[in-house]
């Protein structure tokens, strides 16, 4: 049901207490890197010698999410809001945990509560945004990722996903002339983004650039190889140029990489 931008694998927040820095960093660059099992095996016992801990139970929740315990996961980040209140990065958290599980409704009060602590944060709004979409709520979805937008623009270190989002939103409503626009700017903002690079693609085949599209699509699969989307609607445009070895070239490639 909900579309899933950023990725949950790479926590930031304010410093730690001066007497947690040295175990919960620890944990936090183990994370970070990648090592979830480590993280785990370092935040866990903290967790247990620190109980009200809030950064503690954030970071022991986003890492047993990675490790694919979603409810514990949960868990711990609730204890998380409840032991800090006034942590707005902890209530975003708990917000992609409950968009994840496809609970919108849980999500947007999460979001909500995220930016009254945060009012000027991007991904708040980004992910406001989905979650209004995953609700129905279309112009409310636009009205957050535009904000997301306003926001990012005064940032040193810009975003893709509101751009990507909203570009999304437009060309799923039909309005590919607005979609090709924000799909532009998320690849200003990130030029190796290759699903910004599919959907510009299909924006654009909608309104017959097909050699644009094409362009896009195989700078795509040399950014992704294995990018089944990418692959399959590469194969649809050669076919429909006439150049039907190729095209199915990249229909066998799509069978070979979509997931089951």
């Amino acid at each position: 049901m909900l579309r899933v931008a950023l990725p949950l694998a790479v926590l930031i927040w304010p410093a730690f207490p001066q007497a947690a820095v040295n175990p919960l960093q620890q944990a936090l660059s183990l994370f970070n890197s990648g090592k979830y099992q480590e993280c785990f095996d370092v935040v866990s016992p903290f967790v247990q010698r620190n109980p009200n801990s809030g950064a503690g139970h954030k970071l022991l929740g986003m890492d047993e999410y990675m490790l694919g315990k979603p409810r514990e996961a949960l868990s711990e980040v609730q204890r998380a809001t409840e032991l800090t209140p006034d942590d707005g990065d902890a209530f975003y958290y708990l917000g992609r945990l409950y968009f994840s599980a496809d609970n919108a409704v849980a999500a947007l009060a999460a979001f909500q509560k995220a930016i009254s602590l945060d009012p000027s944060s991007v991904r708040d709004y980004n992910h406001l945004g989905q979650t209004f979409e995953g609700l129905g709520r279309t112009a409310d979805a636009e009205r957050a990722y535009l904000k997301a937008i306003e926001l990012d623009r005064d940032q040193k270190t810009k975003s893709e996903w509101p751009y990507y989002n909203l570009g999304l939103l437009y060309l799923n409503n039909s309005r590919s002339d607005d979609a090709i626009s924000y799909f532009r700017q998320a690849l200003a903002c990130n030029p190796a983004f290759a699903e910004a690079k599919i959907k510009l693609a299909v924006a654009l085949s909608n309104g017959k650039l097909s050699n644009d599209a094409l362009k896009l699509l195989e700078e795509a699969i040399k950014i992704e190889p294995r990018n089944a989307e990418a692959h399959y609607r590469l194969a649809l445009l050669l076919s429909k140029s006439g150049r039907q070895d190729e095209a199915q070239e990249h229909f066998t490639l799509f069978e070979k990489y979509r997931k089951p």
